[in-house]
C-alpha cells in the first residue's frame, strides 16, 4: 500500500461562510472529535476549558477593585510573555442553572421517607412537590447563572498519534500551571479553578448554538 502524501498529515481545514440550505452545521464545525478529556479541532488544536468561581466586584471598595485589576493584569502579562504572545480566551457566559443534582437529592430523600414513614403521606407529597418544582425549572431554563471560563489550546504538530500525545501532555501541564497561577494570584478572594472534562466542554459549546441544549 502506497504511503499517503505529506499533505494528508497536515491540518489545512479552514472554516467557510455557511451557505443557507447548502451546508450543514457539522460541515462548518471546527470540531473533529474527542481525545481523552480534550476536544480535537479540524484546524489542528487540542482544546480544554477551565471554570472559575469568579470574584464579586460589587462587594469590594474602590481600592480593592483597583488592586484586583492590577493583579489580573500582572497575571495576563506574565503568561502572555511566557507563551510567546499567545492570548487566552476568557468567556463570561449566562447559562441555565443545572438542577439535576438537587432533583436527585430530593428523589433520594423522597424514597427514604417513603420507606421509613409509609403512612405519612403529607410530608411525602410535600417532598414530591419540591421535586416537581425543580424539574419544571430545569426543563424551562428560566433560572440562570453567570459562569466564567478560560479556554486553552495546544497545537498538534501533524496528524499522527505521537503528535496527539505530545500535545495532550503539553496542554495538561499548561492547564495545571494556569489553574495554580490564578488560584495563587487571587487566593485572598477564594477563587477556585477546575478543568472541565470533555463532556462539560461540549456542553459549553452547545450553549453557544442553543441555550436550551444543556
Amino acid at each position: 500500500m502506497a504511503n499517503k502524501p505529506l499533505s494528508s498529515y497536515e491540518f489545512n481545514f479552514k472554516p467557510e461562510e455557511l451557505k443557507k440550505g447548502k451546508r450543514s452545521l457539522q460541515d462548518m464545525s471546527i470540531m473533529q472529535g474527542q481525545y481523552q478529556e480534550y476536544i480535537v479541532t479540524k484546524t489542528g488544536y487540542l482544546i480544554t476549558i477551565l471554570s472559575g468561581t469568579g470574584v464579586n466586584l460589587d462587594l469590594l471598595n474602590e481600592y480593592e477593585q483597583t488592586d484586583i485589576f492590577d493583579e489580573y493584569n500582572a497575571f495576563l502579562m506574565s503568561h502572555v510573555a511566557e507563551s510567546k504572545g499567545e492570548v487566552f480566551q476568557f468567556l463570561d457566559m449566562t447559562v441555565p442553572v443545572d438542577f439535576k443534582p438537587y432533583i436527585l437529592s430530593w428523589k433520594k430523600r423522597y424514597l427514604e421517607y417513603k420507606n421509613n414513614e409509609p403512612n405519612d403521606k403529607v410530608v411525602a407529597n410535600l417532598i414530591a412537590s419540591y421535586i416537581n418544582h425543580y424539574e419544571i425549572e430545569d426543563a424551562n431554563h428560566e433560572m440562570t447563572t453567570q459562569e466564567h471560563y478560560v479556554v486553552l489550546k495546544e497545537k498538534i504538530k501533524d496528524k499522527n498519534y505521537m503528535s496527539l500525545q505530545f500535545a495532550e501532555k503539553n496542554l495538561t501541564e499548561k492547564a495545571d500551571v494556569i489553574r495554580k497561577s490564578l488560584e495563587s494570584q487571587f487566593q485572598h478572594y477564594d477563587l477556585q479553578i477546575r478543568k472541565l472534562n470533555a463532556q462539560e466542554c461540549k456542553n459549553v459549546l452547545h450553549l453557544f448554538m442553543n441555550f436550551n441544549a444543556s
